[in-house]
């Protein structure tokens, strides 16, 4: 294959521009976002391995600068191929109930990557998230999540040891936001999550 050929640089854009020409519906999701814009994204998921966990729910929050615009969220239910697992349900509070209209994967992976283009994701362990929507991704369409990602608490890790050179040893989102004075918003809710990320994600800049 000729990208072996081509120096990194070269090669990164040879491959873009070959998924670009081979999945056209996609294009905006490999162009160059502006460079004050993010989304802050988190999901709600059937388990804790990313390997076979299963999307419930989807929040994606848009910051702009140094503002967050809730009101401008995607968030979506979605379709789990089976029952929900009895032990996961008072974490994450979604029932089989809430996912009666609830979009089939494909279609909302559909929705999410064309409302986020090519910004960067903020998140709280944001390569979890990553790796489920990859693998999505790759499953539908044929191509791997290609979006920077952004994660708060190495940011708060970096911020804080400017502070505290012995070490900072708690990176819970809890103590993040305590130590941030930001409350909590509907903990363990794909918007609730999003929406605490991104007011955590500002505090630090």
């Amino acid at each position: 294959m000729i990208e072996h050929l081509l120096p990194s640089q070269l090669r990164s854009r040879w491959l873009t521009y070959r998924i670009q020409k081979r999945h056209r519906d996609f294009a905006d999701v490999f162009v160059k976002p502006p460079v004050d814009e993010l989304i802050s994204l988190d999901l709600e998921t059937s388990s804790i391995n990313p390997q076979s966990a299963e999307i419930l729910e989807i929040a994606a929050m848009p910051i702009r600068g140094e503002k967050v615009f809730p009101g401008e969220s995607l968030v979506l239910r979605v379709k789990p191929s089976g029952e929900l697992n009895p032990d996961s349900v008072p974490i994450h509070q979604i029932r089989e109930k809430d996912l009666e209209n609830a979009l089939e994967p494909e279609e909302a992976l559909r929705q999410l990557l064309h409302f986020m283009g090519g910004r960067p994701m903020v998140g709280y362990n944001i390569k979890f998230d990553q790796v489920i929507i990859s693998r999505f991704c790759q499953q539908y369409f044929g191509f791997q999540l290609p979006n920077q990602i952004k994660e708060l608490s190495h940011r708060y890790y970096w911020k804080k040891l400017h502070q505290q050179p012995e070490g900072v040893t708690d990176m819970r989102l809890e103590k993040i936001c305590e130590e941030l004075d930001i409350p909590l918003l509907d903990r363990h809710t794909a918007k609730g999550d999003a929406l605490t990320v991104a007011l955590a994600w500002l505090k630090l800049s």
